[in-house]
C-alpha cells in the first residue's frame, strides 16, 4: 500500500489546563509536493483524541482548528503528542 501511515495525538486543554472532552479538532496536513490533506476527530472525556491516517508523503507540518479558529501549526512527529490550549 503507498503512503505513509502517522500516528498523531492530542490533548485539548482549556486555560486552566482542565481536558476539554466532544471536541471536535481539525488537521490540515501540508506536505512539499502534494496537496494538503482534511482529518477530523472528537476528544475523548480525557481531551485526548488520536489522528491515524495514510498520507501521500510524509506531511511538512499540520495546523489545527476548532471551528474555524486556527489552534496553531506544529511539525509532524510520528506517534507526538501535542497540547492544544483551546
Amino acid at each position: 500500500m503507498d503512503g505513509v501511515l502517522l500516528t498523531i495525538g492530542i490533548r485539548a486543554v482549556d486555560g486552566e489546563v482542565i481536558p476539554v472532552p466532544d471536541l471536535e479538532v481539525g488537521a490540515r496536513f501540508n506536505y512539499p509536493a502534494a496537496a494538503s490533506t482534511w482529518a477530523s476527530a472528537v476528544t475523548d472525556g480525557d481531551g485526548c483524541a488520536t489522528f491515524r491516517d495514510r498520507h501521500p508523503e510524509h506531511p511538512e507540518d499540520v495546523c489545527f482548528y476548532v471551528g474555524d479558529e486556527r489552534c496553531g501549526t506544529y511539525p509532524v512527529t510520528d506517534g507526538g503528542t501535542i497540547v492544544l490550549e483551546v
